[in-house]
């Protein structure tokens, strides 16, 4: 069976469906339909992830918006992105009042593909994310995290909506945990971080917008809080919100509506929210970057992660397992002594995120399937490129004194790294 997210193309356009076809096959599993009746059968046989769909289908029973309705109803889990040139204003407006993922005008000249791949991407994006938090579960042996799980448990037994304040190190596995309480929860998790949004664009990525609403608003596009109604908003990085957008989301938090960016009428939205950041909010609010109601209303249930530095246990725990994810089957990864030493020694700054970056450099660049301290220290290295020569020989001495004293540690308790790391 194909991992590749599984797409429906409907259009009566024979060259726009070739046309597709070949320019997404290679990122996607296309199923391609040039009517209604066609769309509606493959519909029942298939669960799509994503559906591209015309408007106007000339001489046929029904149109574009009856597939909407259809798919809407039979697959609510289906992105829905309309591709259409419609000269209909009534068919468009109808369109529109659904909730769509994305509206992509179908330009005379034919030229559309730049505007439609970006919500292929996203959605395929979202997609992945939904089929992977099917399967996830939050590992760790650190009795920490173990602690910080039992109290998410009990936050999750709670019948509640109130919001989670995930705090912790960049990389430290915030949106992890996320996708853990939503999985808990029984809930889709939409996700967005706002140290990757531009901050001209946030607003509109975050709550819509209208046709008009500024220059290149073509159409309708509802935001990502608005998309994930009915389960958990989780939003990564909020100190990096501006005052405008924290005033915005003060507002959904309060009363449970959106106002999408050009127009003058609210949307009631169904949503929890999970904050995270890894910097200090209560000291932003003391210098007036953060506003303090804002915090009040995100701190219902504050989640401390601790950094990897703070959780030995786990610093093999996930090293075995990205190795094992990039083995081969019959030639699986294993770790030396002195290699476990240098694992456990580093601090690891960049957390799990920066463990997960050397065990990808070992594995390409190395064509051993034994790692040793060297292997490590190597792959760390390439990561430091930025740092000064005498900070790395100072790290570089660090490390080795603690690697001894690590390599010290399993011998007196024969390799009991539990105990070694305590």
């Amino acid at each position: 069976m194909s991992e590749l997210p599984l797409l429906l193309i409907c259009d009566d356009d024979p060259e726009i469906l070739k046309s597709l076809n070949l320019s997404l096959r290679s990122r996607f599993e296309v199923h391609a339909a040039s009517t209604i009746v066609q769309a509606k059968a493959l519909a029942a046989r298939f669960q799509y992830d994503i559906a591209i769909i015309d408007l106007h289908f000339e001489g046929q029973e029904h149109d574009g918006v009856h597939l909407i309705d259809h798919m809407s109803q039979k697959s609510p889990g289906t992105y829905l992105i309309v591709l259409s040139g419609d000269d209909s204003v009534k068919r468009i407006v109808e369109a529109m009042r659904r909730k769509l993922f994305e509206f992509v005008h179908k330009e005379k000249d034919g030229d559309y593909f730049d505007s439609l791949l970006p919500a292929l991407n996203r959605a395929a994006q979202l997609t992945r994310a939904r089929k992977e938090k099917a399967v996830f579960r939050y590992l760790s042996e650190s009795p920490k995290v173990r602690e910080l799980l039992e109290k998410v448990e009990r936050i999750v037994r709670v019948q509640s909506d109130a919001s989670i304040l995930i705090l912790g190190e960049t990389g430290s596995g915030k949106e992890f945990l996320a996708q853990h309480i939503a999985l808990g929860l029984k809930k889709k998790l939409v996700a967005a971080n706002m140290g990757s949004i531009p901050r001209e664009t946030a607003e509109s990525v975050l709550f819509g917008h209208e046709r008009g609403a500024f220059t290149g608003a073509v159409a309708n596009k509802i935001g990502l809080i608005e998309s994930a109604d009915g389960g958990i908003f989780f939003l990564d990085e909020i100190a990096e919100c501006s005052p405008s957008v924290q005033a915005k989301l003060l507002r959904v938090l309060q009363e449970r509506e959106v106002q999408p960016l050009g127009s003058n009428k609210t949307r009631k939205v169904n949503v929890r929210f999970i904050a995270a950041t890894h910097q200090d909010l209560n000291q932003m609010v003391e210098e007036r970057l953060f506003r303090l109601d804002l915090l009040q209303r995100l701190n219902t249930f504050v989640l401390r992660l601790p950094p990897l530095r703070e959780r030995l246990e786990d610093i093999l725990l996930y090293a075995n397992l990205f190795l094992e994810q990039a083995a081969e089957k019959e030639r699986p990864y294993s770790i030396t002594a002195d290699g476990e030493a240098a694992f456990l020694a580093y601090t690891w700054p960049g957390n799990i995120r920066e463990l997960r970056n050397v065990i990808e450099r070992i594995v390409v660049l190395s064509n051993k399937h034994v790692i040793d301290a060297q292997m490590v220290a190597k792959a760390i290295a390439m990561g430091q490129r930025h740092e000064s020569a005498t900070a790395s020989r100072v790290e570089t001495a660090e490390t080795n004194v603690r690697r001894d004293e690590v390599l010290k540690a399993l011998q007196e308790t024969n390799g009991n790294k539990r105990q070694a790391a305590l």
